[in-house]
């Protein structure tokens, strides 16, 4: 058993294991609002959470409009109960500016100084406005030292209109980590096959009514192409009926063999076999009917984001009931969107990497600082039952080294001459006794260091030392001095001479150090 525990305690010590936060993903389209979160159990993601609400679209104040997603959004987080108030979200296509851009070759070094002063988006992309207004993803896509040649994927979006969205999902009680583009997040819908399935050409195509665009990811880069869609269709599309028209779907399906083209000719690639399609509209059934009928150069196939998703018992009858399977392609490609707090995960794919979040590395730090927190507390809780054994061992060892009560018995009746040496035994035997049950009590408080745990969030420990006799000492962190007032209370109750050694600040650092001295004894 000793052997089983010392095992278990060198596999949380050396654990090297990627250190994830669950994301629930959240799509905010113009007519629903969807939420999907999944579990991963090895290689197989399962359901765990889905809910989706319609949004009134009879008003279109957009005052009026934000405040009904935040209404539904507060409803679905009340009615799931999600493990976790982190949400990656998506942007509207048309609010990003998407583009693989083709540079002379850079080490390293080079690009980090060439982005941090600006002049590689000022030579190489047209932005309108200022680099400052928008928040900005890169990631080098393609090294060619040979044709001397650097291939960046460069996607930005106005910070203005990327805090609208976090700021809807904030008022509703979530805290937004990753903001992706809605066309990546379809293609996020990968991770849930196995990898052996991935492509190497994917091709998506939405047609939402606001919402109108084909996306091909070849070799892990990106191209898209927006669909053109006038007014008069873009309501038939939202009411349906006979306003569905072959003439409408003939104007589609021109723009996607037009785009199809496009891309083949800009790519270098042999050619499509089939598109994936999606939409959010009620009339889902009916456009996409009406699409196979005019696309049938390639095969059109609705995207159905669960098909590699294990649906547990409990869900199967609500995913059953939903008549598009489609519209939740979104927000379950938003839910595989794990946080590494610890950058496992540098290098995967920038299509499926994207977060335009400003602040986003703040944000992951502070995630870090939570999980580092948590981790030392279950180190410590392990370390706190491994040293308890130890110590009942010894008293065990202690306790048996000394002779007992019958064996006494046996002294005396042999003969009365040796009474005053059994009453001497009697008399040693009780000090070590009273000796061994006084060690304890003190050895199990010097080790124990539950008082941790009543420790408030937006604080954390720099350092503790422990001593038997002399004055003890932790080192605190934290924004909020009244927190500090907390801990010496708290402290109070378990230990004497809790006192404020020292405040310290710094003006680089938010953060507030405070020193705490109490005596364990």
């Amino acid at each position: 058993m000793f052997k089983k525990i010392i095992n278990q305690l060198k596999a949380a010590l050396y654990s090297s294991a990627p250190i994830q936060q669950d994301i629930v993903g959240l799509d905010l389209s113009h007519s629903y609002v969807r939420a999907i979160q999944l579990v991963k159990n090895d290689k197989q993601w399962s359901l765990a959470k889905i809910a989706t609400k319609s949004v009134n679209r009879i008003s279109h104040d957009a005052a009026i409009k934000d405040e009904e997603i935040v209404r539904l959004l507060k409803n679905i987080k009340l009615e799931q109960k999600f493990d976790t108030d982190n949400v990656a979200v998506s942007l509207p296509v048309n609010s990003a500016i998407i583009q693989v851009i083709q540079i002379p070759y850079l080490d390293d070094g080079e690009l980090n100084v060439a982005v941090e002063n600006g002049s590689l988006w000022e030579s190489s992309i047209n932005i309108p406005g200022e680099p400052s207004e928008y928040s900005i993803f890169w990631q080098v896509v393609k090294r060619d030292v040979e044709k001397n040649q650097l291939s960046i994927l460069f996607v930005a979006s106005r910070i203005e209109e990327i805090e609208h969205y976090c700021d809807l999902v904030r008022k509703a009680g979530f805290e937004p980590l990753i903001v992706d583009i809605r066309c990546f997040a379809l293609r996020n819908i990968l991770k849930t096959h196995l990898a052996s399935d991935v492509p190497t050409l994917s091709t998506f195509l939405e047609i939402s009514g606001e919402e109108n665009y084909i996306v091909f990811v070849y070799d892990n880069l990106p191209f898209i192409y927006d669909i053109f869609i006038m007014d008069i269709d873009i309501d038939a599309l939202n009411n349906g009926g006979d306003q569905l028209t072959s003439a409408l779907f003939n104007r589609i399906g021109s723009q996607v063999r037009a785009s199809v083209n496009a891309f083949i000719k800009q790519s270098g690639a042999p050619g499509i076999e089939q598109i994936e399609f999606i939409s959010s509209l009620s009339n889902f059934e009916k456009i996409y009917s009406g699409l196979k009928e005019e696309i049938v150069e390639f095969k059109l196939l609705e995207l159905k984001p669960l098909e590699h998703v294990h649906i547990p018992s409990h869900l199967a009858a609500r995913v059953g009931s939903e008549k598009n399977i489609s519209s939740l392609t979104v927000a379950t490609g938003l839910a595989t969107r794990r946080l590494d707090v610890f950058g496992y995960f540098k290098f995967v794919t920038a299509v499926s990497n994207i977060n335009l979040l400003p602040n986003r590395q703040a944000l992951i730090e502070k995630e870090k600082n939570k999980v580092e927190t948590s981790d030392k507390l279950l180190k410590l809780a392990m370390l706190t039952t491994v040293l308890t054994f130890v110590l009942m061992l010894a008293n065990y060892y202690l306790l048996s080294a000394f002779p007992s009560n019958a064996e006494i018995e046996v002294l005396q009746a042999k003969s009365d001459k040796i009474d005053a040496e059994v009453t001497a035994a009697k008399s040693i035997f009780n000090a070590h006794k009273n000796w061994v049950e006084n060690v304890n009590k003190i050895n199990t408080k010097l080790i124990n260091v539950t008082f941790l745990e009543a420790i408030p969030s937006g604080m954390y420990i720099v350092d503790i030392t422990q001593k038997r006799k002399d004055v003890s000492e932790i080192s605190l962190k934290s924004m909020d001095p009244a927190q500090v007032s907390m801990v010496i209370n708290s402290m109070s109750m378990i230990f004497k001479n809790v006192k404020l050694l020292a405040v310290e600040s710094n003006q680089e650092d938010v953060f507030q150090l405070s020193k705490i001295t109490y005596q364990v004894e």
